[in-house]
């Protein structure tokens, strides 16, 4: 070999020895950047579609993350608007006490007259209830709910909205073709014959009565109207001969079995009330009573009609989304609630509205009806009982399903950016000690190859001065 050839063996080596330092260095600087910041890609030329998946991995991230707040923050609002709802009923309740304590019969004037004050401080808690808000809004007054216009009141006593899928205006048209009746029965026998003790028993309950022998018509009405908060039944005296008996509510749950335990005492009639019927919407659909619970594609609803209504009745029409959150990253994916009317010109049914419980009203305790009074409270309770459980399992089912399922999913998310992103430090931490150890390698045989090279080129120059 000549002397040329053989330098430039050498300026070979020499190169491959400073191309495995460099590259043996590189490994050295990229894990050291990888344990210091954790990431397997810290620049686009790390892995550029890998790099652009992990984006798209921390946008979903972002979205699923701003949603969750947003769900947190719905849930929020509805347990506000769950607990005033509750601290309603409980006022509802305490209200049917008050008035059960005036059907007994035994209270005097001033003692009715407290019972009316108390309850009118009831109402007017029911009313402050209704008005909670959350950050401005207010929940439970009738402006968190769907909206309904051109209702007809002498029509329909009440409308309450459950749900509404469409975002258009829905129009509901209603053609009674069955009206409501209530369970009825008579008597006609007169002043009774003997002691007769009877055993009366309407919706609302049983008692027992007992009569004495002579007891007119006006005593069998009265015995019976006294019980009236029990049984459920009203008696009317026609005249002395005939008292006739009616459910103070309509539909085929309304029953009035009269049974003489001792004595004579028969009575005409089925004693059954009949549950109105008709086309909602192109739908026939039997009431429970006079309320009618209707779902369509559209709508859901509840309404209570009168009881003489009949035929085509005036068209109304529900309008509004109530409350509308997002329940996940796509943004059509909404959920819908209308928080009902708690008020107390809204709670109520076929027997009126809470607010003629006040005093000088229709049904105030002192002055009224007390078994009307606890007939309107009982409307109240289911109506405010009913939207109580669907706030519930809006929140239940609707918020709590929707912040589980995105738990899951930033999970999900988080695993696949961390397995792309996410430096194994142990792994790393190796792959650095075997880079130092051939980066030292490379500078050690670097370091024997230079001073073989200048043994080389000091025997080649001696070579060289002696020929």
């Amino acid at each position: 070999m000549s002397r040329i050839g053989a330098l430039n063996n050498l300026s070979s080596v020499s190169l491959q020895l400073l191309h495995g330092l460099s590259a043996a260095t590189r490994g050295v600087d990229d894990s050291t950047l990888r344990l210091s910041t954790l990431k397997k890609i810290n620049q686009s030329s790390d892995d550029p579609s890998g790099l652009a998946f992990a984006s798209r991995l921390e946008t979903e991230l972002g979205s699923i993350a701003t949603v969750s707040s947003n769900v947190v923050r719905a849930k929020s609002l509805i347990n506000t608007a769950d607990t005033a709802a509750a601290d309603i009923v409980d006022k509802l309740t305490a209200a049917r006490t008050l008035a059960l304590a005036v059907a007994g019969g035994t209270l005097s004037a001033s003692d009715k007259l407290s019972k009316q004050s108390e309850l009118d401080d009831l109402l007017s808690g029911i009313d402050r209830a209704a008005q909670t808000e959350f950050d401005g809004k207010r929940l439970l007054d009738g402006t968190s709910g769907f909206r309904t216009s051109s209702v007809n009141t002498a029509q329909f006593l009440d409308v309450d909205v459950i749900s509404k899928q469409s975002t258009s205006d829905v129009t509901v048209n209603v053609n009674v073709t069955t009206t409501a009746l209530k369970g009825t029965k008579a008597y006609t026998g007169g002043a009774l014959g003997g002691a007769t003790t009877l055993e009366v028993t309407g919706a609302s309950g049983t008692a027992t009565l007992e009569l004495a022998s002579g007891a007119t018509t006006q005593e069998i009405t009265d015995a019976f109207n006294g019980v009236s908060y029990l049984t459920g039944v009203k008696a009317t005296r026609i005249d002395a001969n005939e008292v006739d008996f009616s459910t103070v509510d309509y539909g085929s749950a309304a029953k009035i079995t009269i049974t003489p335990i001792t004595g004579s005492f028969t009575t005409t009639g089925t004693g059954t009330g009949r549950d109105a019927v008709a086309t909602v919407n192109g739908r026939s659909v039997t009431a429970n009573g006079t309320a009618f619970s209707v779902a369509t594609g559209q709508v859901s609803l509840q309404f209570d009609v009168a009881a003489a209504a009949s035929g085509a009745l005036t068209a109304f029409t529900v309008s509004g989304n109530g409350l509308e959150f997002q329940v996940s990253p796509n943004v059509y994916d909404t959920a819908r609630i209308g928080l009902a009317n708690f008020t107390t010109a809204s709670l109520g049914g076929t027997a009126g509205k809470v607010s003629s419980l006040r005093s000088g009203q229709a049904n105030a305790i002192d002055t009224g009806d007390p078994v009307t009074a606890i007939q309107v409270i009982d409307q109240a309770l289911s109506e405010a009982r009913s939207a109580q459980v669907r706030i519930g399992s809006f929140s239940k089912y609707t918020l709590d399903s929707a912040a589980n399922l995105l738990d899951k999913q930033a999970e999900k998310v988080s695993a696949a950016h961390s397995d792309l992103m996410d430096v194994n430090i142990a792994e790393e931490s190796a792959r650095l000690t075997a880079r130092k150890l051939q980066q030292q390698s490379a500078v050690q045989a670097l370091q024997i190859f230079q001073l073989g090279s200048d043994n080389l080129l000091s025997t080649l120059q001696a070579i060289a001065l002696r020929s």
